[in-house]
């Protein structure tokens, strides 16, 4: 169903719900899974952030724009809560997706396992301007005819 501009989809299990799949799309992110909504300042973060984020919870996150990343707080347990960027999984503390260049299309995959969580993360995508072609136009060139000689 659709609520305020995002869309849901409840999971449903023998016991009844057990938790929603929001989604919600920016000029710089669409956000699939257990991830907080993206902001139309450019950031998303996982599920609950600032506090602690969930077990077994799994996004997806598709670059909208080109960009580069800006981590403004990553936090996950090392070794096993990971968010994987270009084919890189980031975790813990440290290693983090400072600065990483993004294109449009570009997927971003967050996973949590079934033990420990942490704060978890919040990103932005600082966009990549493109400069405006600039063009040049020729100086117009003159040319000068000689003035006819007449001979008496």
């Amino acid at each position: 169903s659709v609520e305020s501009g995002f869309r849901f989809r409840d999971l449903e299990f023998a016991g009844g719900t057990v938790g929603r799949i929001i989604g919600t799309t920016t000029a710089f992110w669409d956000v699939h899974g257990f991830c907080s909504d993206a902001d139309a300042g450019g950031c998303v973060t996982s599920a609950g952030y600032p506090q602690n984020y969930g077990i077994n919870q799994a996004c997806t996150i598709i670059a909208m724009s080109a960009g580069t990343i800006d981590v403004y707080s990553f936090d996950t347990e090392h070794g096993y809560d990971k968010l994987t960027v270009r084919g890189v999984a980031y975790h813990g503390t440290a290693d983090t997706p400072q600065g990483v260049a993004l294109f449009a299309g570009d997927r971003l995959c967050w996973n949590s396992d079934s033990s420990s969580t942490a704060t978890g993360w919040k990103l932005c995508l600082e966009a990549t301007t493109t400069p405006e072609p600039t063009t040049t136009t020729p100086a117009p060139t003159t040319t000068t005819t000689p003035a006819p000689t007449t001979t008496t």
